[in-house]
């Protein structure tokens, strides 16, 4: 079985309400579907997340925190919704494609390991930097 990187517990925490036994069992699944969502977009941009984990390029606390966010996301907005207003009271539908869990651009960067810095590149074979 795969890593997952949040608990049902971290989402309870987050939402600050128990979960009842069906509810812990709905968030485990959540999450490890994040979770895979999670590896698979790293890797479509050139990361392995369980790599940088253990590697320490990516801290662990950031991929439990969005992990948590998508998972919060999915258990607390309504499926279809987009957004709500209010007093006026707009609702808007998102397209039924767009209506699962996904990472968004911003959470992406997050999980993505910064570039080397010049200081550390300087000296290797065929390495030129300004400076």
């Amino acid at each position: 079985m795969a890593t997952s990187y949040a608990t049902a517990a971290d989402v309870a925490s987050r939402l600050t309400v128990e979960f009842t036994d069906a509810e812990k069992t709905q968030a485990a699944q959540l999450i490890r579907y994040a979770s895979a969502i999670m590896r698979k977009r790293l890797a479509d941009v050139g990361t392995n997340l369980d790599t940088g984990i253990a590697t320490g390029t990516i801290e662990p606390d950031l991929a439990e925190a969005v992990c948590v966010d998508v998972v919060t996301q999915a258990v607390t907005v309504k499926q279809g919704v987009k957004s709500e207003a209010h007093p006026e009271y707009t609702i808007v539908f998102q397209d039924a494609t767009d209506a699962g869990y996904d990472l968004t651009d911003r959470q992406i960067e997050l999980l993505t390991p910064v570039a080397e810095s010049a200081d550390a590149v300087r000296g290797k074979a065929f390495s030129i930097h300004p400076g």
